[in-house]
């Protein structure tokens, strides 16, 4: 079988290792003798460092492709990935999501009928997680055990994966950053380390983020916590010279919502930037496309394999048509512009306060240079108070 490699390009997350600060350049190089876990904001590096790692320690201790793997999130943080460059001499095939191995290892090792959820037949990976965690418990002998593995987004996946972690593989690394944290479950720093044991191999990544001083300080504002919050500002790009002001329309309409949001698309496009538009659920996602294809606003949807684990529509990193993603899918990637519409207390309902919090600090942690943001008047999420907020501090403009 020929193996794809991962190709670097202008659009990747991940830089060459020249461009990697000390301190990132220490975290990959730490030895594996122990599990780690490694914490950092958003736009910190730890894609970077994740990806980096796992080079060092392949060509390091001599490891084949075969015998180690990245966890991404999403099968779209996978395709994101796999746009980073053959420079690195890392096989396509050695990323995947822990949901993907997890199918996999069920049909070659426990059954080739897969659980499924009564209600829409989707495949039920919390008792898959379950059947797979006591199976390994059981074996006295692990099938293909790994020598490392390294995990990103750890703060989005349910308790039961860290225990399965700690026995496929001689090595776990974790990447985590609780303050992105969109999935309702368990798992917390603690829980993580008292798992897998990393009490004392814990690194933090430091040094300055991506954001534009800007969208820093809109996005600190959906930080609860005052430490963490002027943590993540004494980290901001206070470099970059970008002086646009974030904004948000309250629009007298959906109609006119939808009017503006294409007209600032085009705007932004017309800079040749890199957009991304976000949107809680996938029914606002695939609404939206129809109505900005009304509008002459081609789009491009990032979005997870439906339940017959086909793509409804193509998408290409590569080239610069506005892609579309959910909070959960757009995990990881990151563009110029990101617009954030359709924040409306409907359009949230299935989401309670601290996460939606943490869904628009995400959101807006995505963008590098500019953020918009919209809503319909009487129609706004409850969470829009702290946007008002963000306007009387001079960190947003509003239409």
């Amino acid at each position: 079988m020929i193996k794809r490699r991962i190709q670097y390009n202008s659009h990747a997350p991940v830089v060459s290792r020249s461009h990697l600060t000390p301190h990132q350049l220490e975290v990959v190089e730490k030895p594996f003798r122990e599990n780690r876990i490694v914490v950092g904001p958003a736009g910190s590096g730890k894609t970077q460092v994740l990806i980096h790692r796992a080079a060092y320690l392949a060509e390091a201790c001599s490891v084949p492709p075969e015998k180690y793997l990245l966890f991404v999130f999403t099968d779209i943080a996978r395709e994101y990935l796999g746009s980073a460059s053959t420079h690195l001499s890392l096989s396509w095939d050695s990323i995947t999501t822990f949901d993907n191995w997890c199918r996999l290892f069920y049909e070659n090792y426990i059954s080739r009928d897969l659980p499924r959820t009564y209600t829409n037949l989707r495949i039920d990976y919390a008792k898959i997680r379950l059947r797979i965690s006591e199976e390994l418990k059981r074996r006295k002998k692990i099938p293909n055990l790994l020598e490392f593995a390294l995990v990103d987004d750890g703060q989005d996946l349910a308790p039961e994966a860290f225990e399965i972690f700690k026995i496929m593989a001689r090595h776990i690394t974790v990447f985590a950053d609780f303050q992105q944290k969109i999935v309702e479950n368990q798992t917390t720093e603690s829980t993580i380390s008292s798992t897998l044991q990393t009490e004392g191999a814990r690194d933090s990544l430091l040094g300055t983020h991506r954001n534009a001083p800007q969208v820093a300080k809109l996005a600190s504002c959906f930080i609860s916590e005052e430490r963490a919050k002027q943590d993540y500002l004494n980290r901001s790009a206070a470099r970059k010279k970008i002086k646009e002001l974030p904004q948000c329309f309250s629009a007298p309409s959906l109609e006119k919502e939808m009017d503006l949001l294409a007209e600032t698309l085009k705007m932004r496009l017309s800079k040749h930037e890199r957009v991304g538009i976000i949107v809680p659920t996938p029914l606002l996602l695939h609404n939206l496309v129809k109505e900005l294809k009304k509008r002459g606003v081609p789009v491009e949807k990032a979005i997870e394999p439906d339940a017959q684990n086909v793509f409804h529509d193509a998408f290409d990193f590569e080239n610069n048509v506005p892609k579309i993603a959910t909070n959960h899918t757009a995990k990881g990637l990151t563009f110029d512009s990101v617009f954030l519409p359709q924040l409306t207390e409907e359009g949230f309902l299935k989401f309670n306060s601290p996460t939606r919090l943490r869904m628009l600090f995400m959101g807006i942690a995505r963008a590098r240079k500019w953020i918009y943001l919209s809503t319909v008047k009487g129609r706004e999420l409850k969470e829009f108070d702290t946007l008002n907020k963000a306007k009387d501090h001079g960190y947003l403009l509003m239409l």
